[in-house]
């Protein structure tokens, strides 16, 4: 579930990454998935930086942005121009995140939500018209944003995409972890074997151990997804997504009280 922020309220959203901590330790350092990954911690992990970046590059984005749009709308199907917003969408929108070097507390911007969303809409509808293997480079940026969007799912599906091109043990096993994550246990142990298959080693017991732990919470966001169901249908209704903390198990919604560690 993407968290739509596209209003025009001016305030600073203060996300809560507590469990989110806790999740990254394992899947982006732990497995050096992401770009960087360093002693930096998350923010690293992701590819972000403390440092803005210049107005120069700000508005080479936003020019490369007002392109891409100019030609989708000749031509909604083209996908070069579709990869180029997704690119420049998210380099553009990460410049809205930051980190707190004390408390590790992660600030993101109205308008970084809705340039991140924009990102994550241009690559659904890459995925959607492109008849070819899909771009890695994009790829690779996508896992970042959908985890700062909190969307498990779109993590997965994306991560999916690049384990199925580069097979590998970090690779799998990052995928596992976002299904778990989401809640999809058959998808995730099917990950976690493939996985645990191509490592060897320390890598392997070091893998097993903590896809035990990430199953186990797997699992509770498993209970909570069917416990919301059950109650929507006797309500006669439908499940809210992300009424549950444990629904949104990479952190807490924008504005809310972080969901106790598991």
């Amino acid at each position: 579930m993407l968290f739509d922020l596209r209003g025009k309220r001016k305030r600073v959203v203060q996300v809560a990454y507590v469990s989110l901590a806790v999740l990254f330790l394992f899947g982006f350092i732990g497995f050096g998935i992401g770009v960087g990954g360093g002693p930096g911690g998350i923010f690293d992990a992701l590819g972000l930086t403390n440092s803005s970046n210049s107005g120069s590059g700000t508005a080479q984005f936003q020019d490369d942005i007002d392109a891409a749009q100019a030609k989708l709308a000749k031509n909604p199907n083209d996908t070069d121009a579709l990869l180029k917003l997704a690119d420049n969408e998210y380099l553009l929108g990460k410049e809205g995140v930051s980190q707190d070097p004390t408390t590790q507390q992660i600030t993101i911007t109205n308008d970084a939500h809705t340039h991140l969303g924009a990102a994550a809409d241009a690559w659904s509808k890459y995925l959607r018209v492109n008849k070819g293997k899909p771009d890695l480079d994009t790829a690779y940026n996508m896992v970042n944003v959908y985890v700062i969007l909190n969307d498990a799912d779109g993590a997965a599906k994306t991560q999916a995409i690049i384990a199925q091109d580069q097979p590998s043990a970090p690779a799998y096993g990052q995928l596992a972890y976002f299904q778990y994550a989401g809640g999809d246990i058959k998808g995730g142990d099917a990950s976690r074997d493939k996985a645990l298959a191509m490592a060897s080693g320390v890598q392997r017991k070091q893998l097993e151990s903590t896809m035990s732990q990430e199953r186990k919470i797997g699992l509770k966001v498993q209970k909570a997804q069917q416990q919301a169901k059950q109650a929507a249908k006797q309500r006669g209704g439908t499940s809210t997504p992300g009424s549950n903390p444990l629904q949104n198990p990479f952190g807490a919604t924008p504005g809310s009280t972080p969901p106790a560690s598991p």
